[in-house]
């Protein structure tokens, strides 16, 4: 009987594992393909997507990134938090990572609720998430805060700029000194408020809680223009116009698909 030489043990092996390499890379194309689909369709079901997190490779950043926006669309910002960081320590291309960038940093905003930041400690909770938002744009030169210069991205740019004004108005709210008003007014209540069991109050005390009332108008007013910005960059993680491969272009008017 003839011996088979190793040779030939070795070319068959390879054989078997290019073929398998081979399935594996066509079922995770059929699974990003039909992942993509349904979600530009508003399904965002994942149970699919999320099997590619088994032998995950190459491009192991990719099903990450699908599952971020799936939880995303779903309101589940942690998770889609959580999803984003593994999609950047999985090293994608210097493209594609500004892009995981800008829904990481959308996903930190999202978690604020600028409608009850009603305690100085949650102004400061917000603020330091607001700033780590825009650490993860600055970090690889997505964005930049150099003056007259843009990043790598624009879209990573301009979510910077957004995010450095909804900072200043948190830390200059431009409330005046309220705590003097307020002390002055109920210093007036003595002084200067009339007499008997129902006094009215002064000409200067209307004068002060009309001002005090104009300024919880203009912090509202705020607070709902910083919502709204959010809102308007919410458009950019998700549906729209991916390609045969789910890749696609995002930006704050034009929705990045999953890839």
């Amino acid at each position: 009987m003839r011996k088979i030489p190793l040779r030939a043990y070795f070319i068959g092996f390879m054989g078997l594992l290019l073929l398998v390499v081979t399935v594996l890379m066509a079922r995770r194309l059929i699974v990003n393909h039909s992942y993509v689909r349904a979600y530009e369709k508003g399904d965002y079901k994942t149970e699919q997507e999320e099997t590619l997190l088994t032998l995950n490779f190459p491009e192991s950043f990719v099903p990450y990134y699908n599952l971020g926006n799936a939880a995303y669309r779903y309101g589940d910002y942690n998770a889609a938090i959580s999803y984003y960081t593994k999609a950047l320590e999985n090293y994608p291309p210097e493209g594609k990572d500004c892009k995981i960038r800008i829904n990481l940093a959308l996903a930190l905003c999202d978690t604020i609720d600028f409608y009850h930041l009603d305690t100085q400690d949650k102004v400061d909770t917000a603020l330091f998430i607001l700033y780590k938002a825009r650490d993860v744009l600055l970090e690889k030169g997505c964005a930049t805060d150099e003056e007259g210069q843009t990043g790598h991205d624009p879209d990573a740019q301009q979510l910077k700029e957004d995010i450095d004004k909804m900072i200043e108005k948190l830390e200059n709210p431009d409330q005046g000194n309220q705590n003097e008003q307020q002390q002055e007014s109920s210093g007036n209540d003595s002084s200067e408020g009339s007499s008997g069991d129902n006094p009215q109050p002064s000409d200067k005390e209307k004068k002060i809680q009309g001002e005090l009332e104009g300024k919880k108008k203009d912090a509202l007013e705020d607070r709902k223009d910083q919502q709204g910005t959010l809102e308007k960059w919410s458009d950019y993680v998700g549906g729209g116009s991916g390609d045969e491969d789910g890749e696609g272009e995002g930006g704050a008017n034009s929705n990045s698909s999953p890839w």
